[in-house]
């Protein structure tokens, strides 16, 4: 189905990228880097349906050559680590064609770069036929009317006024300067020391002498203003939004029902949890018979928000009716307390897996780390030996005592490094592995699985701050019992109390299957009643002590006398 996804990256020289090479990548073709001399040959890559160029007014009509057009933005960059392009990818909707794709990409390209100057170079890739997305590659720096590209940024001239200090540009400074604003230059002062000064300043020091040609600059200039708003984070908002109204446009034009939205889930004001981008290598995984993290993540999130939205129905339904009930109150109470029993047995999952990644991470962990010791150790040792070797080599025959003494080294080496190996091996064994290989697979469950531990970390809090949420909210709705009724309202508990009991029961078998415990259920339970300030059972108790007081008044309070005979029994 349809999904949302923009994503913004810069290219920049800094990170040892070209635009050349990021415009052969996603057109796939083959272009030439006057730059640094480099070819870059995507011609046999797969999944590329489509490019194009998007050119403004102003741009040079040969820039539709896509190697004259980014060998030409190469060359304006003369850093090193000049920033060259933006790159945008997005999702493409699988309910649409390439024919719908298209126009919908040039309308998103042309009024929301082009337009605003940029020029635009775009491809569209589907590698595996599931997953179509648009890589859209603009331009850093603008064009002026004659097609010339402009400054990203202008000396700034640090000026002094009084007190007074202020930047200015070169086509500032004259209408600055008649304001009384003056440049500052470097001067050494009597005693040898220097510091930035004005003139005026100076001409107040005859013996002080200027030894800076020029005036003071603030370190990085002033930007474009048109750099300026196109590197802001307003436009990438700007982006991500015209990105979701064009997405949605062309579903409606194809009378598809789903809608997408550029929004988080804290922006609509949802308490579900957002899952997280697959892509296609996850998904290859999962077709294998594999289990890719990204994919068991996104189950758990979706398993835990179909919880919540159920939860939620229920407790909307029971708090639709505005009127004070016995009803509604016992409701509402018992409806608190199953998000609180719920919390409580997914917290005691979370510690029983925490404290089991943490057992098997404390127990890999050393032997890994010993792995990598006696390995290093093999290789210095290797290293010796070979370089014993090659003394011995040359030695020849003309040094016996030399000879002899390589020898020795050679076979103590020898002897060292087997005993290493058979160490390693050792180790190897201990974590069932048999070669490097297997013990680099495990460093890779390693660290997968202290990622766990750092996500049920996480997930630990949120679910503490849940279940304390829940409890105020019980606290608040029991507040509001009148004395009166708090009889009636615990019977009515007590009757509500099995059926809500079997609705957790049956949430918790859905959710985790056959990892479902009922005994955890009933400990969560009693730990749910503790942290409302009632004990395991209590509600029922105290029902069960009214019912029978009022069948037998007489038992509620014996009198005075058989008290006293009971007790001379009892002695």
């Amino acid at each position: 189905m349809a999904i949302y996804h923009l994503e913004a990256k810069i290219i920049s020289r800094g990170t040892g990228r070209s635009a050349v090479a990021a415009a052969a990548y996603q057109s796939g073709g083959t272009l030439y880097n006057d730059y640094d001399g480099i070819t870059h040959d995507y011609a046999k890559k797969g999944g590329v349906l489509y490019s194009e160029i998007l050119l403004p007014d102003s741009a040079p009509a040969e820039w539709a050559d896509r190697q004259t057009f980014w060998n030409a933005v190469e060359e304006a960059e003369k850093t090193k680590d000049s920033r060259l392009a933006r790159q945008l990818i997005v999702a493409l909707p699988t309910e649409l064609t390439m024919q719908e794709w298209l126009p919908m990409l040039r309308e998103f390209v042309r009024e929301q770069c082009v337009a605003k100057g940029m020029c635009a170079d775009f491809a569209v890739h589907d590698t595996d036929g599931h997953n179509p997305h648009a890589h859209i590659l603009l331009t850093v720096r603008p064009l002026d009317e004659t097609g010339k590209w402009q400054a990203k940024t202008q000396k700034e001239y640090l000026c002094r006024r009084g007190e007074e200090e202020q930047g200015f540009t070169s086509t500032e400074f004259p209408q600055a300067k008649a304001e009384g604003w003056e440049k500052l230059y470097k001067y050494r002062r009597e005693d040898g020391t220097a510091g930035w000064y004005t003139p005026a300043e100076a001409a107040l020091h005859p013996a002080w002498e200027r030894i800076s040609k020029q005036p003071k600059a603030t370190k990085f200039g002033r930007q474009n203003p048109v750099c300026e708003a196109w590197n802001s984070e307003a436009q990438i908002l700007v982006w991500r939004e015209a990105w979701a109204d064009c997405l949605n446009r062309a579903l409606e034009q194809k009378q598809c029902p789903v809608r997408v939205t550029h929004l988080s889930h804290a922006a609509r004001g949802l308490d579900e949890q957002p899952t997280v981008h697959e892509g296609y290598v996850a998904r290859n995984l999962e077709k294998q018979g594999l289990v890719a993290d990204r994919c068991e993540l996104n189950r758990e999130i979706r398993a835990d928000n179909k919880l919540l939205r159920e939860l939620k129905a229920a407790l909307q339904k029971l708090t639709g009716a505005a009127v004070y009930s016995v009803e509604r109150i016992a409701q509402m109470l018992e409806t608190i307390r199953d998000k609180i029993v719920l919390a409580e047995y997914q917290l005691t999952i979370n510690s029983r897996e925490a404290r089991e990644y943490r057992n098997t991470a404390e127990s890999v962990r050393p032997v890994l780390a010993e792995i990598r010791t006696v390995g290093q150790q093999i290789l210095a040792r290797t290293a010796e030996r070979k370089t014993a070797q090659t003394e011995k080599d040359a030695c020849g025959l003309l040094h016996p005592v030399r000879l002899h003494q390589l020898t020795g080294q050679i076979a103590a080496l020898g002897e060292e490094i087997e005993e290493l190996r058979e160490k390693k091996s050792m180790l190897l064994a201990s974590l069932d592995c048999r070669s490097d290989a297997d013990a680099k697979a495990v460093a890779e469950r390693l660290k997968a699985i202290e990622q766990s531990i750092t996500k049920l970390a996480a997930q630990r809090d949120k679910l503490t701050a849940q279940r304390e949420d829940a409890v105020a909210e019980f606290e608040s709705v029991h507040s509001e019992i009148r004395p009166e009724d708090m009889p009636a309202v615990t019977d009515q508990r007590t009757n509500l109390r099995s059926s809500h009991d079997d609705a957790i029961a049956v949430l918790l078998q859905e959710h985790y299957g056959g990892a479902y415990h009922d005994l955890d259920r009933i400990n969560a339970a009693s730990r749910a009643d503790a942290a409302i300030g009632e004990q395991s059972g209590e509600v029922a108790i105290q029902a069960i002590s009214r019912e029978q007081e009022h069948q037998h008044p007489q038992a509620a309070e014996p009198p005075k006398h058989k008290q006293n005979k009971n007790y001379e029994m009892s002695r």
